[in-house]
């Protein structure tokens, strides 16, 4: 098992530093145990933002960036004249086993994580209380969980879970598996995604309190929001009318979901 810890204080003379407090970056590189097969890597972090990217290696570089939280309700003394504020670079740990990667944030500080991992990449990664999260040009198997913010996913391959909570989620898929379900979700947001033209799959997309659009010549099921769900549980009668639109595209295939509750969903034609 390889482990990687790392939080710094730096304290630089105010001469020396300016404005450049404000900001403290660090730079970290792990391998993986077989770097000759996709590795799965896992991100998770309390508060702070996610950049994922794709490149040609065969290592993981980690990249964190600590900002100015001024919204962590910490009050500050009511005389601080002459004083300057010191200001952490963001911890992390990163641990490595059998081609299995673990990055997570350290304590309450608010983290930048910048993530490069080769193309052939499994991941996945959940936000809490911090930033968006972004992934670009990564193929592979990819979870995405963001309670408090966005979701974007550009350019990747493969298969996409993702939620949010309160975010939009906006997703570009250049190349799909074939056989694997996926689900683009929001609670609070737009779901925007972007699948390849050529695409076999039966589509189930939903939203409470806004609109659906797609540019697909889908074959709708038109009994789909006709059929209702009666349940009688302790003297309660319950009916509920399922909302969602049904299609299959070139035939149909696995499940892809494209739902929200106070959002709009788009579902666009790739050029693929």
């Amino acid at each position: 098992m390889k482990r990687v810890t790392a939080s710094i204080l730096t304290i630089v003379l105010a001469a020396l530093a300016g404005p450049a407090m404000a900001q403290q970056s660090e730079q970290v590189t792990v391998p993986f145990t077989d770097p000759g097969r996709p590795g799965l890597v896992r991100v998770s972090t309390l508060n702070g933002s996610v950049t994922i990217k794709a490149a040609n290696r065969r290592d993981v570089l980690i990249e964190t960036q600590s900002r100015d939280d001024r919204s962590r309700g910490v009050r500050a003394p009511a005389d601080r004249s002459g004083l300057r504020k010191l200001q952490p670079t963001g911890g992390f740990e990163a641990v490595e086993e059998n081609n299995q990667m673990v990055i997570s944030s350290n304590g309450n500080q608010s983290v930048e994580l910048v993530i490069t991992v080769p193309t052939r990449t499994n991941l996945k990664v959940t936000g809490t209380n911090g930033g968006p999260i972004t992934v670009e040009g990564v193929d592979g198997d990819i979870e995405v969980t963001n309670t408090n913010n966005s979701i974007a996913l550009t350019n990747v391959a493969g298969s996409v879970v993702a939620n949010s909570t309160n975010g939009n989620v906006k997703a570009v898929v250049t190349r799909v598996t074939e056989a694997k379900p996926m689900a683009f979700t929001s609670f609070n947001g737009n779901v925007d995604v972007t699948l390849p033209a050529a695409l076999k799959a039966t589509f189930k997309l939903r939203s409470d309190n806004g609109d659906v659009y797609t540019d697909f010549d889908l074959q709708l099921k038109t009994e789909t929001a006709t059929s209702p769900n009666t349940q009688r549980v302790n003297g309660r009668l319950r009916i509920e009318v399922n909302k969602s639109l049904t299609g299959t595209l070139n035939g149909g295939g696995p499940e892809v979901e494209l739902r929200t509750f106070n959002g709009q969903v788009y579902l666009r034609k790739g050029s693929q």
